[in-house]
C-alpha cells in the first residue's frame, strides 16, 4: 500500500513538472505562434509600421467599375463613387448591364403594344406617354412588327443624386439597330420593313432610391 502511494506520488511530480515545461493549449492555437510569440511581436509591430508608412505615400487608387464609364475628374465620377459607398456591393457595371437588358425589354414592350410590361419598368409619367401612343396607334389600327439588332452603344450621359433621400438619376445614351414594320387593317405595308434597319438613339433616365430594399430602377424620363 505504502509502495502504491509512494509511486503516485512520483507520478504526479513528474506530471506536474511536465506540464509547467510544455504548458497547455486550447482550441486552435498555432503552438510555433505561442513559442516565438514574444519574439515575432517586436517584428509585426515594426511591419506595420513600415506597411503604414508605405500606404499613406500610395496614392488614392482609382476605381476602375467607374472609370470604365465617366471621366476620372468628372463630377458624375465623383457621385457615383459616393453612391458605391452608400450602397455596398452596389456596382456601376451591374447597372449598366441591367439598363442595357430594360432599354430592349422596353423597347420592344412599346413597339409590341406590351402596356402591362411597360408599367412595371416605369414611372406613371412614362407609362401615361407610351400608352397614349400605342393607345392611338390601336385606334388607327395600325400594327407593328419589330426586331431588334442589339445594342451598338451605351454610356452614361448624366448621374444626379439627392443627398437627403438618396435618390439617384442616371441618364444614359442608347444607340442600337432596329427594324420595324408598320401595317394597317388590311395588312398593308405602310412603313418600314423587315430589311428597313434603323439606327436609333434614346436618351433615358433611370430612377432608384440607393440603399433601399427594392433594387429595382425605373424609367422616368425619355428624350
Amino acid at each position: 500500500m505504502v509502495q502504491i502511494i509512494v509511486l503516485a506520488a512520483v507520478a504526479f511530480f513528474l506530471f506536474w513538472r511536465l506540464k509547467s515545461v510544455l504548458g497547455s493549449r486550447q482550441g486552435f492555437e498555432n503552438p510555433k505562434q505561442n513559442i516565438n510569440n514574444k519574439k515575432n511581436s517586436a517584428k509585426q509591430n515594426s511591419k506595420s509600421k513600415k506597411s503604414e508608412d508605405i500606404i499613406d505615400l500610395k496614392p488614392n487608387a482609382i476605381d476602375e467599375d467607374v472609370a470604365d464609364y465617366v471621366e476620372e475628374n468628372s463630377e458624375q465620377f465623383k457621385i457615383l463613387t459616393n453612391m458605391k459607398s452608400i450602397e455596398e456591393g452596389w456596382m456601376v457595371s451591374h447597372f449598366v448591364s441591367g439598363a442595357k437588358l430594360a432599354y430592349e425589354e422596353i423597347l420592344m414592350a412599346f413597339e409590341n403594344g406590351d402596356l402591362d410590361k411597360i408599367k412595371k419598368m416605369t414611372s406613371n409619367e412614362v407609362y401615361l406617354t407610351f400608352k397614349d401612343v400605342i393607345d392611338d396607334r390601336n385606334a388607327k389600327g395600325l400594327k407593328v412588327e419589330a426586331s431588334f439588332g442589339g445594342v451598338r452603344d451605351i454610356r452614361i450621359k448624366d448621374v444626379k443624386l439627392n443627398k437627403k433621400n438618396l435618390e439617384a438619376n442616371i441618364t444614359m445614351v442608347f444607340r442600337c439597330d432596329i427594324s420595324y414594320s408598320i401595317k394597317d387593317q388590311n395588312n398593308n405595308l405602310i412603313e418600314g420593313g423587315p430589311d428597313n434597319v434603323k439606327k436609333q438613339k434614346d436618351v433615358w433616365t433611370f430612377a432608384r432610391k440607393m440603399n433601399s430594399d427594392i433594387p429595382n430602377w425605373y424609367l422616368i424620363k425619355t428624350e
